[in-house]
């Protein structure tokens, strides 16, 4: 017996644009120095911006290539920057100061892994010292299962010695 095609479930919404040549040509304009805004805007048959970042999501590889595609593009605005920067005069010396913080503010923040500021961050206690970390555990609020699970941890990690309570002391 042949299902009635119409009787299939459809996919929902509207069918996606994506394509490997179309997610190409993306990065391939993202590595030439223009930005996601300027390719959705102005380039006939893109997506919307929007579109483009829920692929990135929905689809690791492109998320991925996109990425390079990034840090090609600052390598390139490093190109522009060195070019910029032995072209400076005198004469132009302030306006190619505010280019080049903006062209380098542009390169860490579209490749910060490669040209971002590195930073660190350390957690130390009073004084510079090690972090000491009390904590106080009151075993009698403990059911028997824990209290003997704790128990091994303890004499597993060798902090405690056994003691009998039973034993009188001295």
């Amino acid at each position: 017996m042949k299902k009635d095609p119409s009787a299939l479930p459809r996919a929902v919404g509207r069918p996606s644009k994506f394509t490997p040549q179309l997610a190409d040509y993306i990065c391939e304009e993202i590595m030439s120095g223009r930005d996601l805004t300027e390719i959705c805007a102005n380039d006939d048959g893109m997506p919307s911006r929007a579109t483009v970042y829920r692929w990135t999501v929905e689809r690791p590889e492109f998320a991925t290539q996109c990425a390079r595609a990034r840090e090609a593009c600052a390598d390139l605005e490093l190109h522009k920057m060195k070019q910029l920067a032995e072209s400076c005069t005198e004469e132009n010396v302030n306006s190619t100061r505010v280019k080049l913080n903006h062209m380098q503010w542009r390169v860490m923040k579209i490749a910060p892994r490669l040209y971002g500021d590195r930073t660190t961050t350390q957690i130390t206690g009073d004084g510079g010292g090690p972090v000491v970390i009390n904590t106080t555990i009151d075993v009698r609020q403990l059911d028997s299962d824990s209290r003997d699970a704790f128990k091994q941890a303890l004499l597993s990690a060798g902090k405690i010695i056994e003691h009998d309570p039973d034993e009188g002391e001295d």
